[in-house]
């Protein structure tokens, strides 16, 4: 099944009243002008790539509220870092004829991320999220350029259990094995109970010594 796809079809339908005179009266479907009464490709073979046919569909699944279950639910599995694919199949699994198709989760999540940044940049806004949820930053940046060179951040829950569990502190580095291509410098600690506990990460401006340094 594909989505949408530009044909350029000028296949088109209006609706009109019989007569001009009595709009409660009955209607009539017409075609309009300029060849529309005929298409340029066969007939679809699975409504789902109709957008308005999938609307409709989870529409009927969800009484009616669509847009914020489907919302809630892009919300809450993005926010868990959820992919799409797999976000998609929570409502296959509830529905396995449900016509939600991956590229609605993706607009799905485009509007959110569009809301959720409103007139902030990304980084402005990963920012604030921080603050609100309590946790411990720090940033530097460039002075001449402004841009962004390191960021550090550290829960405030494992922040707090690393002073119950400091004697060993074990730091690594991965190198660009993220979309960003920066290195990720990780600090984990080993409690008593021989577990690992996150402390703290931070995105570094590259891999040279200097670098190190000035974190």
């Amino acid at each position: 099944m594909r989505g949408s796809k530009r044909m350029g079809c000028k296949m088109k339908l209006v609706i009109e009243e019989v007569s001009k005179d009595d709009p409660h009266g009955p209607w009539k479907i017409v075609h309009t002008r300029n060849g529309s009464q005929f298409h340029n490709h066969p007939a679809s073979e699975d409504a789902r790539v109709h957008a308005c046919h999938r609307r409709r569909a989870a529409a009927a699944e969800n009484g009616g509220e669509t847009t914020q279950s489907v919302q809630a639910l892009v919300e809450a599995q993005t926010a868990a870092g959820v992919s799409v694919a797999s976000i998609r199949a929570t409502p296959i699994q509830a529905n396995p004829d449900s016509f939600v198709t991956p590229k609605d989760i993706a607009n799905t999540r485009n509007a959110v991320r569009r809301h959720e940044l409103s007139i902030n940049t990304a980084v402005e806004a990963l920012f604030a999220d921080l603050s609100k949820r309590g946790f411990f930053y720090r940033y530097e940046t460039n002075q001449e350029t402004q841009e962004l060179r390191y960021r550090f951040w550290a829960h405030p829950s494992t922040a707090a259990l690393y002073h119950r569990h400091y004697d060993v502190l074990v730091v690594d580095c991965t190198y660009k094995t993220n979309k960003f291509k920066v290195p990720l410098f990780n600090i984990i600690a080993v409690t008593g109970f021989n577990t690992v506990l996150p402390v703290a990460q931070c995105r570094l401006p590259g891999e040279k010594e200097g670098d190190y340094v000035g974190l």
